[in-house]
């Protein structure tokens, strides 16, 4: 090997708290991670795993963190014998963690299985294919024919580069050597589990990354394309606002092997009133401007709106909405009398348009800083007071009492739903559904003086985890660089403008 590190390979296991000798044996995960190597999300899915009585690990593929150079993965887009290597020996590794986990006296070793997000989900579904022993595998945001993959996604444009510059001779290897790692390669001998539903594929139908032909590609080559669970509306880095619905659905799947004795319950939590419930949802959405969230952590939401002022047409729109930490946003969408939409701010300001991306990075020294810099503070310090006179409403809600009326209902299939009626002159009603957890919010409907409509809540996550791309603009757009200053200017203004208008 290239580096001695290399030949290490750093894991985290992931074990129930109930585990007892005297238990049955358990289905064991392995966990494979993103292209960038995110350790958040591979944390949160493991320990999601053993909360539920399922044992876990993840390890760093080749190259990846400290088994790599300084530089980390980037090494293998510039390097063709770092990449050959890493393609074999990630498998192996696989192989060998299969090993570790058949010793375990608390495993089943009839009952491993895999899953993978992005990178993690190709590898998956390679490893598989190779390794008849994991049982059940899960893919997420993945697919087939990786060579198409490399030369079609921004974040592997370093390596398409390195191959295409490859002398013929070379090329060939590189490229025999990447399909031969390629789960379409090996599809055939993961088939019969996929027949048997021992395959779970999801993906976003608007994934930018992994084009939707590779997904169906595998799927077919499986047999399972009419069993793929598309996350509709959603693309690769957005897919992370349907992050709760993947991690259930990851439970259910390789808890089919779980004993029924030894399935978790979770404690039900402290049963928050209505009124609590509600303040708390207005608050979180104060908290995307006034809460700024954690290193790799981000809050989202993607809505759907239908809004009826008095008197007029019905206005319709869409808004996906993402704020991570350090002045790190994304606003993606179609507004009414306005039209599509989509800026933000990740490693620089940015604003898209149908054809072209325009690009802050002129005179951008460092971090591009605070996207509102130019904003009226006024329109910020209303967001605060709002957000403090709500989080004392919540620690004292009877003083709302003299305000609105709350009660408590069920809607047809199930769901609570919270009626607040609004007492005095502006008299008017809301209605907020949950979902199954009693918490999340599903659907707005109100109607108060002046106005009518409903706000569907398609995805609602507080501080959920942020891969890097999440913050990036739209791929394949001409690039137009521009001052970083002008755009924020532009950023400003919008907001100013907003908080204006209501």
């Amino acid at each position: 090997m290239l580096f001695r590190s290399n030949n290490t390979i750093p894991a985290a296991y992931y074990l129930p708290r109930s585990v007892k000798p005297t238990d049955p044996r358990r289905p064991a995960v392995i966990c494979m991670h993103i292209l960038d190597g995110n350790d958040e999300l591979m944390r949160m899915t493991c320990s999601t795993l053993a909360s539920h009585g399922i044992p876990a690990i993840a390890f760093k593929l080749p190259y990846y963190g400290e088994r790599g150079p300084a530089e980390g993965p980037r090494a293998m887009g510039k390097n063709p014998k770092l990449l050959l290597d890493a393609l074999g020996q990630g498998i192996g590794d696989i192989r060998r963690t299969v090993d570790l986990l058949a010793s375990r006296p608390e495993i089943d070793p009839e009952r491993v299985g895999i899953m993978g997000i992005s990178l993690g989900g190709i590898v998956s579904g390679a490893a598989a294919g190779m390794e008849p022993r994991l049982h059940r595998t899960m893919m997420i945001l993945a697919g087939g024919d990786v060579l198409s993959i490399i030369h079609h996604c921004r974040e592997t444009s370093e390596l398409s580069h390195l191959i295409r510059g490859l002398s013929p001779g070379d090329r060939s290897q590189v490229e025999k050597t990447i399909a031969a790692v390629d789960p379409l390669r090996h599809a055939d001998n993961l088939r019969a589990r996929a027949m048997q539903g021992l395959v779970l594929m999801v993906n976003a139908a608007e994934d930018e990354v992994i084009p939707r032909t590779c997904t169906e590609k595998l799927a077919d080559a499986l047999g399972i394309r009419p069993r793929v669970t598309w996350l509709e509306g959603l693309g690769h880095y957005t897919a992370i606002a349907a992050l709760p619905r993947i991690l259930e659905q990851m439970v259910l799947f390789f808890g089919e092997d779980l004993d029924p004795s030894l399935k978790v319950r979770p404690s039900p939590a402290a049963a928050k009133t209505p009124v609590q419930i509600v303040l708390g949802v207005v608050h979180q959405a104060l908290g995307f401007l006034t809460a700024e969230p954690g290193p790799g952590r981000c809050h989202m939401a993607d809505l759907t709106a239908a809004i009826t002022p008095r008197g007029q047409k019905t206005l319709e729109g869409r808004l996906l909405m993402a704020r991570g930490a350090e002045g790190r946003f994304k606003l993606e969408g179609r507004l009414p009398m306005v039209g599509e939409v989509a800026l933000g701010q990740g490693k620089y300001p940015w604003m898209a348009s149908a054809k072209r991306v325009f690009k802050g990075v002129k005179n951008l020294k460092g971090k591009p800083g605070d996207p509102l810099a130019f904003a009226d503070p006024k329109g910020m310090t209303r967001v605060q007071v709002a957000s403090g006179a709500l989080a004392g409403a919540m620690l004292a809600p009877e003083i709302l009492d003299s305000l609105v009326s709350v009660a408590d209902d069920r809607g047809p299939d199930g769901n609570r739903i919270i009626r607040v009626t609004l007492k005095g002159r502006n008299r008017g009603a809301l209605a907020l559904t949950l979902r199954e957890d009693g918490k999340t919010p599903q659907r707005l409907t109100f109607d108060v003086p002046g106005v009518q409509g409903t706000v569907q809540f398609r995805q609602w996550q507080i501080s959920t985890v942020a891969p890097d791309g999440v913050f990036d603009p739209p791929s394949g757009l001409v690039e137009q660089e521009v001052e970083a200053s002008e755009l924020q200017r532009v950023f400003s203004a919008m907001f100013s403008f907003a908080m204006e208008s209501l």
